[in-house]
């Protein structure tokens, strides 16, 4: 019988596309391949799954051979059938960080708290377990008890860099992406509120809301931008397809995150392959992961004391290391070599 490996993705199409190109085009381990959708419609390249019963299903009828890797572990319904499911023992997964942060908040309810203790059960079951960086596999051993978590990044898959970069004039404002979702954990006020200051300057503050949160959040971050900087608040609320998306990330002149876990890899992979100024909370993983190797990142808390001349100086300062860091660490190139490696091992 043909050895599979059968990768499962959430419906995230930003990361599940690319991923699906990278697997199939420059890492091709020595088996078959099948790539696992959580959609409600099917979609080219892939099998969908509607939901949980269907994607349960469909493990029921995976052969003994085959292994299974889980890209990302967030929704505690599946640890709890997977808890009594045999499929655990041929089973690997990538956690993305955002699982692992949930079991560090203060003041959890004893729900949280069961449900941490569900996660590490599974975690435990699991073959062989890999983070994206060095944090996130010290946090997993600590919170979730799992020995052995490999480090293995996801590479920056397609991104096109536009070499000529629009100057900086009244009628072309300095651009500020802040975050890389709707999501509350970017926590876009707090972000906002460091650069309100700018409010005054020629700005234009963008930010993509169009996946991954509330709408009542959503909402209240919309009319938070609006009141701070007017019409200088760009909200992006429809889905890019990935050509407008990099576009996007070529326009813009710099992003804040305010984040306090590894987040948007694409976002900050992409600002540092164009040299572009980014500026992360230095309590972070990514912070702490990316400045050891190297990567010039400047702290989110310094952007409120930093007025506009300052802002643009950093702009135009010339950063010849981040890009050639990036194709040192994090190219397709690179890290296709240690993704295979790692899909031949797991039928080793």
């Amino acid at each position: 019988m043909t050895k599979r490996i059968i990768h499962i993705f959430a419906d995230t199409p930003h990361h599940y596309k690319p991923m699906q190109q990278f697997f199939s085009q420059q890492c091709t381990p020595d088996a078959e391949q099948q790539f696992w959708v959580k959609t409600p419609e099917p979609i080219p390249n892939f099998l969908n799954y509607k939901d949980n019963t269907e994607l349960f299903s469909l493990l029921e009828s995976t052969a003994k051979e085959d292994q299974i890797v889980f890209h990302g572990s967030f929704d505690m319904h599946v640890w709890k059938k997977l808890l009594f499911h045999s499929v655990t023992k041929r089973s690997s997964c990538v956690l993305w960080g955002a699982e692992l942060y949930r079991h560090t908040k203060a003041n959890r309810t004893i729900k949280e708290r069961i449900v941490h203790v569900l996660h590490a059960l599974v975690i435990n079951r699991y073959k062989h377990v890999f983070a994206l960086n060095k944090g996130d596999a010290s946090l997993a051993q600590r919170v979730l008890f799992k020995r052995n978590v490999k480090v293995l990044p996801y590479p920056l898959i397609g991104m096109k860099v536009e070499r000529d970069r629009e100057q900086l004039t009244s009628e072309k404002p300095l651009k500020i992406l802040v975050g890389n979702s709707a999501s509350s954990s970017n926590n876009h006020i707090d972000a906002l509120n460091k650069l309100a200051h700018l409010a005054g300057e020629s700005v234009e503050i963008i930010m993509p809301l169009n996946y991954g949160g509330e709408q009542s959040y959503i909402d209240e971050v919309i009319k938070h931008a609006t009141a701070l900087f007017g019409n200088k608040f760009n909200a992006i609320t429809t889905m890019l397809n990935k050509q407008d998306y990099d576009k996007l990330l070529n326009d813009v002149h710099l992003t804040v995150f305010a984040q306090h876990r590894q987040q948007g890899l694409y976002v900050a992979y992409a600002m540092l392959l164009m040299g572009k100024p980014m500026f992360l909370l230095s309590n972070t993983s990514s912070y702490t992961y990316l400045t050891e190797l190297g990567f010039e990142i400047h702290k989110t808390d310094e952007v409120a004391s930093m007025n506009f001349s300052e802002l643009k100086e950093l702009i135009n300062k010339d950063n010849n290391r981040n890009p050639d860091l990036m194709n040192q660490h994090f190219t397709e190139q690179v890290l296709a070599p240690k993704w295979r490696d790692m899909l031949e091992k797991l039928h080793g």
